[in-house]
């Protein structure tokens, strides 16, 4: 048995994030340390890196790559530091028992953990991974309790407003806010000004920086910077200063040294055009803003939310729209508002032609492997070369140099020639540099690929950061016209977006699951696949 598990081939996996109690675990050169402290002698193909988070599913690169790698064969174990690296959710715990029980993952070891590969050791396993998932649950738990305590007993949470500091004299999680002597005299004699109504907020903020000589505290060593323009506009409409915290959408009262009174900072937001801190209008977080132009005149969309009264069901519901600014008054757009759900139908629409058959994926992600694999044999041979090529310069060199000392070359010829061997030198050096970069764009390419995959999924799952990101990695100059979005896809995704749903009819036709295989159909499903490769190729150019 001890004969078969030498055999074994695995892949070492390290993790560190740097969210909650992951902080504290071990580094990732740590964990790589221990792994080959602990198990000398096993044969470890690659060690996998990762900086992700494993709170959440489906968001760990080199996880997903491991276990794709181990079901094509190219290892059957996984070496780890502790089961909470492998996992801290449902979804991954059980990929990863699932495979352990039918065979795929023969074997797994762990630096601080025991497991044998038996329905006890399975079962310790899942409790294992289990009790990481209830950790970081209740980790997240803690840490939201903690910071409405805190609020609760009139402290903000998090780094102090311009103007005040936090107490570091204190323990973590029990600091409170003291004002900045330095900076707080200097902050009420600009609200001052601007309570006066004769000064706009940025003659205000002119002054502060420039006849005042106003620093930020973010760069104290150095003499801080002078305050932004985008800081000062929130500090003015920030209720704090009037001795208020929101938290949560929901206001209290704090025991921090208010800057200026609530009537002063009720006062300040008529002279913005703004209602006063116990009267501001609801804030509405859209998830496209800034994301889309006005494709006939070029101006920016903005967003509003309306509520509409439905008599059918005597509910009042909200909608959010989406129409140009109009700022630029000497052109006649008559673009109207489009509602957010036909934006985000029209995204998927689109989403849904890059995605591939997970068949068309696997092809793509094993050709690029095999790709890898020739460019690491090549680079192999040219860094030989390299190397031979290198020493013998080096030894010319070294031979022009005693030339030189007995008087066979004069200096001209020496020095033209040392610079000559000095540059080939320098040019062969470059050269395993650029092989490497080559080896990086593969990478690259496979994460496109893994986008396009998956990009209409974690879209429709997604929150509204994840919307956005999606549409920034989609393509550029997004607009919005005759209430049709208009996206000018960058030039990777061309190939797929045009081809895929294509490919993606020829192969259900030809799907193994759905119909016997013979020669005829063999040969059919190989000749999509070169065709499919062959596009593919120029798609990675």
């Amino acid at each position: 048995m001890e004969e078969v598990k030498n055999k074994i081939k695995y892949f070492a996996y390290v993790r560190k994030s740097t969210e909650g109690e992951e902080r504290q675990a071990l580094s990732i050169e740590s964990q790589k340390d221990k792994v080959k402290e602990i198990h000398p002698h096993l044969d470890i193909v690659e060690v996998l890196e990762e900086r992700h988070s494993a709170f959440k599913p489906y968001n760990r690169p080199s996880f997903e790559e491991m276990i794709r790698r181990i079901k094509l064969g190219e290892a059957s174990g996984i070496i780890a530091w502790h089961p909470d690296r492998l996992s801290r959710n449902e979804i991954d715990a059980s990929t990863i028992t699932y495979l352990v029980r039918t065979g795929v993952i023969q074997d797994l070891k762990f630096g601080s953990y025991n497991f044998d590969n038996s329905p006890e050791g399975i079962m310790m396993l899942q409790l294992a991974l289990s009790q990481s998932q209830y950790f970081s649950s209740k980790l997240g738990k803690d840490v939201k309790r903690g910071l409405e305590k805190k609020v609760s007993l009139g402290w903000l949470p998090g780094v102090a407003p311009e103007g005040y500091l936090n107490d570091m004299r204190l323990e973590k999680g029990q600091r409170t806010i003291m004002h900045d002597k330095k900076r707080f005299i200097l902050l009420r004699k600009a609200f001052d000004l601007m309570l006066t109504g004769t000064y706009t907020a940025q003659e205000v903020l002119n002054k502060l920086n420039d006849e005042w000589n106003y620093k930020t505290r973010k760069k104290a060593k150095t003499g801080g910077n002078k305050l932004s323009r985008s800081v000062w506009y929130k500090m003015l409409s920030n209720p704090f200063y009037a001795g208020i915290i929101v938290y949560n959408n929901k206001e209290s009262k704090g025991k921090h040294k208010p800057l200026i009174s609530l009537d002063e900072f009720n006062r300040i937001q008529e002279i913005l055009g703004l209602r006063g801190c116990k009267r501001r209008p609801q804030k509405h977080e859209f998830t496209y803003s800034g994301m889309f132009k006005c494709g006939s005149c070029g101006c920016g969309i903005t967003a509003e939310h309306k509520t509409k009264y439905i008599r059918s069901t005597q509910e009042v519901k909200g909608y959010n729209y989406y129409h140009c600014t109009h700022k630029k008054k000497e052109m006649d757009c008559r673009q109207g508002s489009v509602e957010e759900k036909e934006i985000t139908e029209e995204i998927v629409q689109k989403l849904e032609k890059l995605e591939m058959h997970p068949i068309f994926l696997e092809w793509a992600l094993n050709y690029l492997d095999s790709q890898k694999n020739v460019e690491k044999i090549e680079n192999k041979e040219i860094e030989i070369n390299k190397d031979k090529r290198i020493n013998e310069l080096k030894d010319q060199l070294s031979g022009l140099t005693m030339m030189r000392v007995k008087n066979l070359i004069d200096d001209e010829e020496y020095l033209k020639e040392k610079l000559s061997l000095k540059k080939e030198i320098e040019k062969l050096g470059k050269v395993l540099d650029q092989k490497t970069k080559e080896s990086d764009i593969i990478e690259l390419t496979k994460d496109k690929f893994i986008f396009s995959a998956y990009a209409k999924k974690k879209f429709i799952k997604g929150d509204k950061l994840t919307k956005k990101e999606i549409l920034t990695d989609l393509g550029s100059n997004q607009q919005i016209n005759d209430k049709k979005v208009h996206i000018y896809l960058f030039k990777w995704l061309l190939p797929i977006y045009e081809n895929v749903e294509i490919y993606n009819a020829k192969l259900a036709r030809l799907e193994p699951a759905k119909i016997g295989l013979d020669y005829t159909k063999n040969r059919a499903l190989n000749e999509l696949r070169l065709s499919w490769l062959g596009d593919m190729d120029s798609n990675h150019d």
